[in-house]
């Protein structure tokens, strides 16, 4: 095993012996999710680190952060290619059904996994909708506890394909994606427009979202909000209380 893997599984409590199959992915996934927050502190900060293997190794299981989709999936990327997975990233365009309209354009990466003969979709960076299992190319649906989601081929002018997914109040659109393979540079020109645009919902104000074991935390500049099997619980908090409480709610 190679040094990446075995910090990595240290880090999630996965069994360092076992292995990961391709049936072993939803509880590789729901462990990562546990433990990766989606945070935008690196934008907020300026950290801009490069889009390589070894930069996002470092700050995600060295340093005591997580990050934002171009972090979290180009990192399950590089770790599940390490494994020796049959994968590659792709861009997409999320879709804000509350307000009716595409966020900035390609500012959304995603993994893309083939297996057999079949294709399938992996996500640990949108926020906390994860499916946490591979989503099919067939259109058949998978359930977690965070929802149900599905690949739906529907052209659009973001893409060929969307991820749709049904929280309790019918299906609406996540994002749309395309097949074509990205490299670093894209990665590098996602993160840049994620720090640098007008646009970018990521570079005003602090927030932070993931998973637990019964349901999920988000915290904003104003509130920390707290869902669980008992229901749902929201703290006023001061913004610059933030950090200190993103630091012991946030990590294990």
């Amino acid at each position: 095993m190679t040094a990446m893997l075995d910090a990595l599984y240290k880090r999630i409590g996965y069994p360092p012996g076992q292995g990961v199959s391709f049936a072993d992915l939803p509880e590789f996934l729901s462990l990562i999710a546990l433990q990766f927050p989606f945070e935008n502190g690196a934008v907020l900060n300026k950290e801009r680190i490069p889009m390589t293997k070894e930069s996002l190794t470092d700050a995600l299981l060295n340093n005591k952060r997580g990050g934002l989709c171009y972090d979290l999936n180009a990192f399950l990327y590089y770790v599940l290619k390490e494994i020796g997975f049959s994968v590659q990233l792709v861009q997409g365009t999320v879709f804000h059904p509350q307000e009716g309209k595409w966020a900035l354009t390609g500012t959304h990466i995603a993994v893309i996994l083939q297996e057999g003969n079949e294709t399938y979709l992996l996500d640990t960076g949108f926020g906390a909708n994860l499916p946490l299992k591979p989503v099919p190319f067939t259109g058949e649906s998978v359930s977690s506890k965070t929802g149900v989601y599905r690949i739906r081929k529907a052209k659009t002018e973001k893409g060929d394909y969307l991820l749709e997914m049904d929280k309790g109040e019918g299906w609406q659109t996540g994002y749309a994606f395309t097949l074509e393979p990205i490299d670093e540079a894209v990665l590098a020109d996602v993160r840049d427009a994620i720090f640098d645009h007008e646009d970018s919902p990521f570079n005003k104000n602090p927030l932070a979202s993931k998973l637990t074991k019964d349901g999920k935390l988000i915290l904003s500049k104003d509130h920390l909000t707290k869902h669980s099997d008992g229901g749902i619980s929201k703290e006023a908090i001061q913004q610059e209380e933030f950090r200190k409480i993103f630091e012991d709610a946030f990590f294990d």
